[in-house]
């Protein structure tokens, strides 16, 4: 991925912040045809949260590891480790990633529509 793309990526990690009551987003992407992803960008999370996110997702049945392959997303769930907002939500970027996000609050229909923006966006970034 080029460095203009992890700009956009970026941009799209902070964008949702401001959807609903999400307090964190992460964007984890790989190479088409590789299975581990790395994260692009983040926001809302750093330092050892984020370090033990990354290192997470490095476990094939890590939630957000086995969303990048779904058809759709999933909204609402319990983390797998304690801490943080109560809830995740994973949206999957056409097989080249996920964008996850912790919120505490169920997603209203609105929010989830405006995630699923941002998740096609990043989607159309990376395949770009």
């Amino acid at each position: 991925m080029d460095k203009g793309a992890a700009t956009d990526l970026k941009s799209i990690a902070t964008a949702a912040l401001d959807v609903g009551d999400v307090e964190s987003a992460a964007i984890f992407t790989r190479r088409e045809g590789s299975t581990p992803l790395a994260l692009a960008a983040a926001a809302g999370i750093e330092g050892p949260p984020l370090v033990g996110l990354v290192a997470a997702v490095e476990n094939p049945l890590h939630p957000i590891t086995r969303a990048a392959d779904d058809a759709g997303p999933t909204f609402d769930v319990q983390p797998m480790n304690p801490g943080g907002p109560a809830l995740r939500s994973h949206l999957p970027l056409g097989g080249l990633g996920v964008l996850a996000v912790a919120h505490d609050a169920s997603l209203a229909a609105d929010d989830r529509a405006a995630l699923e923006q941002l998740a096609a966006t990043a989607t159309e970034l990376l395949r770009a």
